[in-house]
């Protein structure tokens, strides 16, 4: 792809575009061609006009090679260049209207791009406004290759980490399942699993503000040091007291005196595994420690049994851990 994109950009690849136009291009690339189109509005801009400039030629053309030899008298020659013309100047102004809805049509329901995290696992993204986030383990996040005149919105499913870059003229908003976060530029980490009715905002640099859906009027602005957690249909601040679960950017889960019943809850949530709780007394000793990701939900429990007292059994058919007490 890197190899076709400059040669199109500098418009001396026209022969590619051109085959594209006449519908004989190979499958890569069509590919490669189309995602050179969706980067940004000036391909866009750079693809339709060398459409134009084709298609008038071909018109032309083809009007040319229909003519004979013969000699016709002045006023059919004169009717017959007034048509052609006419004909042209009707398909650029046809052309330029598409053109013009199709932009429309783009600005006013641009194309997401879903990114799916697996369990397990994290992602990094840059976009457009180099705008940089880190995708947790077992999330959804979803983002227009351009964003609006009037904000950037973006749509969130999981854990994510942002450092925005600053814009006041264009705030940066995090769509959830439960609320709303709206920035001109700072660092912060939503978590906000809808399966697990989460929603919880961070803050490190800067400023945001927060509401509930629903209770939009409700707007609640935080402080660097600072978390918001909604409650009850209630949003609640108070200080970041472990930045340490904040490690999972760098692939670490990690506990601070913990409890066994909110470390399996973690679990949960990082490695998509149903963990059922098949006792009423678990221990109630905890767990201080780090794990890596990608080691897994067994080897990090197996680690677990050495400083707590429980045992465990896996249905691999239903996917689902039972915890026992020993």
């Amino acid at each position: 792809m890197n190899k076709i994109i400059p040669k199109l950009q500098q418009m001396t690849n026209k022969g590619l575009l051109h085959k594209f136009f006449k519908g004989i291009t190979t499958t890569q690339e069509e590919v490669e061609i189309r995602k050179w189109i969706e980067e940004n509005k000036r391909n866009e801009a750079l693809f339709y006009q060398e459409r134009l400039l084709y298609d008038t030629i071909l018109l032309n053309k083809a009007t040319q090679e229909n003519k004979t030899n013969e000699v016709k008298p002045k006023s059919k020659v004169f009717f017959y260049s007034f048509m052609r013309a006419a004909a042209i100047l009707l398909f650029i102004i046809t052309t330029g209207l598409l053109i013009n809805k199709y932009y429309n049509d783009k600005n006013s329901s641009p194309q997401l791009h879903t990114v799916n995290v697996p369990p397990g696992q994290r992602i990094n993204l840059v976009l457009a406004d180099n705008t940089s986030i880190w995708l947790n383990s077992n999330t959804t996040f979803k983002y227009p290759s351009q964003f609006s005149r009037k904000q950037r919105e973006v749509y969130l499913d999981g854990e994510a980490y942002f450092d925005v870059s600053a814009d006041e003229k264009h705030p940066f908003i995090v769509n959830t399942s439960q609320g709303g976060v709206k920035v001109t530029g700072t660092t912060f980490n939503v978590s906000a699993y809808s399966k697990y009715d989460k929603f919880e905002t961070s803050l490190f640099e800067g400023s945001v503000s927060i509401c509930l859906n629903n209770y939009e009027d409700k707007i609640i602005s935080i402080q660097p040091t600072q978390k918001a957690v909604a409650r009850n249909g209630m949003l609640e601040v108070t200080s970041i007291e472990d930045y340490d679960e904040f490690l999972w950017r760098r692939g670490l889960i990690a506990f601070n005196n913990k409890q066994l019943e909110q470390i399996l809850a973690v679990f949960e949530q990082y490695f998509d595994t149903e963990i059922r709780i098949e006792t009423d007394c678990l221990p109630d000793n905890t767990y201080t420690g780090k794990f890596r990701q990608s080691d897994g939900i067994d080897y990090a429990l197996r680690v677990l049994q050495r400083s707590i007292n429980f045992t465990y059994e896996r249905d691999n058919e239903e996917q689902i851990i039972h915890i026992k007490n020993t």
